[in-house]
């Protein structure tokens, strides 16, 4: 396996992305959704890559594992499926922490259907955890805490003990972290067709203003 970037401190951060969910809300497959003619889910991921986060577990289910590993094929990354995944998002949580290897130190939980979040944000989360060594750094917008958080090893037990749709709140709650505020309009996720439309509003806008 390829050893991730910021290891030289001693271990690993392995990233989680939760790629499990029932899309009940979209009615279709909302991370193979185009976006700049690439799925939803390679945008994402290729964001994590250009972080330098190289250790990385995409948790699928039966229904779109077989879709998810092609979209994947050409980017470093572990696939694991999550056959409980109706049981809620909490399911999927527990599933990546038990592919995270012994070595790992943190885990960077990421949601596959966030793509405006981009590798400077997760750059940044890393750099703070290095730096304060808190309990967990999450992203926030608009006030809202949410994902990605990096979670540090020491909580992985609590994480991996989590049930029901309620993802990792209740272990935020429980532990002092830091919360880093970036501009709401990254923190877009896909839920509905309206989501969709935004998103891809959104996408075009800030890459052409990146272009420029």
């Amino acid at each position: 396996m390829k050893r991730n970037a910021y290891s030289e401190s001693g271990g690993d951060i392995t990233v989680v992305i939760l790629a499990a969910g029932r899309a009940s809300r979209m009615g279709r497959e909302k991370l193979l959704l185009m976006l700049a003619e690439k799925p939803v889910i390679w945008h994402v991921v290729q964001s994590v890559c250009g972080a330098g986060l190289s250790d990385i577990v995409v948790v699928a289910n039966p229904r779109n594992e077989d879709s998810i590993r092609q979209v994947l094929d050409d980017l470093n990354v572990r696939i694991v499926c999550n056959p409980s995944y109706e049981q809620g998002l909490a399911s999927s949580i527990a599933m990546g922490v038990a592919a995270i290897g012994s070595n790992a130190i943190a885990l960077l939980l990421v949601q596959g259907d966030q793509p405006l979040v981009n590798a400077e944000m997760l750059r940044f989360l890393v750099t703070d955890w290095r730096r304060s060594k808190a309990d967990f750094v999450a992203a926030s917008y608009d006030d809202v805490t949410t994902t990605p958080v990096l979670f540090s090893s020491a909580l992985f037990t609590e994480m991996a003990a989590l049930q029901g749709d309620v993802g990792a709140r209740s272990v935020l709650r429980n532990h002092k972290g830091r919360v880093i505020p970036f501009p709401a309009w990254r923190g877009t996720d896909l839920d509905t067709e309206d989501d969709y439309r935004k998103v891809q509003q959104l996408w075009q806008k800030h890459h052409e203003c990146s272009l420029s």
